[in-house]
């Protein structure tokens, strides 16, 4: 487990750089809203393009761990792409745009594949642990990441620097997958009808209920949460350290304190996502999935309420709640789908539950043009309560599932090679 949660823990560093320091330097090139907007749709696309192709080219791979190792090798070459054209003055928005559309094509086969490779090298009683190692590693970086990438932008004056080391780590992560050692073997690869394997691992999603409603979850709160996300930057630059978003442009001095925002953000966010594995034992994990739409929703809400730099504490809340999401969904799908249609599942679920993502982010960002960026955060906030609400109507909670396989109710939950 420690090559994997390891190499994605330094991937996830890079990533996080990029997940500040790319829309930092879109609005340093325009300081449009809407520019923040078409970015965020423009990574998240992908998903709805290939997600579903992705499912079944994953489940054909007898070796995952090379196509995985390929796909890092990519995302480093694509970075070091942008960091020249941004050391060299030739960096524009549909640049950026491009690269956003590469990267998120990129991410559509890695992170899927990543989900499907885990249970062939962690066993199944570790796969909750190993999934909040994974997530943890996401705070701790989260709250790392940005932070490095404000200070050096501020202190070279540019942006080069931080996407470099973003290629860097993506080839720190490949050498590492190749460390990775395979306990369990998938199964044999079926040779069938394209067409056909992909319907097989949707209508499975479609079938068991609570992977059913879990996907429909999050597709909605992707619609409605991804232009909070989307316009973070912009809010923590306007509202929390109340400059005119024409401020940004100077670099050296907002960059460490929007760094220093999003760290504390996600080092508070990284407590409640410690407590994950714990809390995955005497609750469901559909119960869990519910409690984090909660804070995410109440999270974002006391932000938009506060608008001061108080506001990164109950913002903490908010991505600890995503990351206790993400936590249960990615448990539930790889617990309750047989081995030979998870790559499918996978994708189909992540292809669903990202349909409004690209719209979300685009509409946000014309939105906070138009009505205020205030608006945008207090509607969305509501949203996901409101969502969060209904979801414990469903058998999403009414049917428990359990992250460890001895813990489920006797005629509840199928074991997962019976499913």
């Amino acid at each position: 487990m420690v090559p994997l949660v390891g190499g994605q823990a330094i991937s996830l560093f890079g990533d996080y750089i990029a997940f500040f320091s790319l829309p930092y330097f879109v609005l340093a090139l325009t300081g449009q809203a809407l520019d923040l907007g078409l970015t965020a749709a423009a990574e998240t696309l992908p998903m709805l393009l290939f997600g579903l192709i992705a499912g079944v080219v994953l489940d054909r791979r007898r070796n995952l761990r090379s196509t995985l190792i390929w796909v890092d090798l990519a995302r480093a070459a694509v970075f070091v792409g942008l960091a020249v054209a941004a050391a060299s003055g030739a960096g524009t928005r549909f640049l950026v745009f491009g690269v956003a559309f590469a990267i998120g094509s990129l991410s559509v086969f890695f992170d899927s594949g990543l989900q499907t490779l885990m249970p062939s090298v962690v066993d199944e009683d570790m796969l909750i642990d190993a999934n909040s190692h994974l997530a943890v590693a996401r705070m701790v970086t989260f709250s790392v990441g940005p932070l490095v990438g404000g200070v050096l932008i501020a202190l070279s004056g540019g942006f080069a620097i931080a996407f470099l080391i973003n290629a860097l780590t993506f080839l720190a992560s490949a050498a590492l997958l190749s460390m990775i050692r395979v306990v369990h073997d998938r199964p044999p690869v079926r040779r069938e009808a394209f067409a056909s394997s992909l319907k097989d691992g949707l209508a499975f999603l479609l079938s068991e209920e609570r992977l059913r409603w879990a996907t429909l979850g999050g597709t909605l709160t992707n619609l409605v949460f991804q232009p909070l996300e989307a316009l973070l930057v912009l809010f923590v630059v306007t509202e929390v350290l109340h400059q005119p978003a024409d401020a940004i442009g100077n670099l050296t001095a907002v960059g460490a304190s929007i760094g220093l925002f999003y760290a504390l953000n996600a080092a508070l966010g990284a407590i409640g996502v410690a407590f994950a594995p714990r809390v995955s034992t005497r609750i469901p994990l559909g119960t869990m999935y519910v409690i984090g739409l909660f804070f995410v929703g109440l999270g974002f809400l006391a932000l938009a309420i506060l608008r001061s730099f108080w506001a990164v504490i109950p913002a903490g809340f908010t991505f600890a709640g995503m990351a206790w999401v993400n936590v249960a969904l990615t448990t539930m799908r790889q617990r309750l789908t047989p081995p030979e249609l998870l790559g499918r599942v996978i994708s189909a679920s992540r292809t669903l539950a990202w349909i409004g993502l690209p719209a979300g982010a685009a509409i946000g960002g014309l939105l906070a043009g138009y009505i205020g960026i205030i608006p945008v955060y207090v509607g969305g906030s509501l949203l996901v309560i409101a969502i969060a609400a209904f979801l414990v109507t469903t058998p999403l909670v009414r049917k428990p599932v359990m992250a460890d396989p001895d813990d489920d109710a006797p005629g509840v939950i199928p074991p997962p090679l019976e499913a």
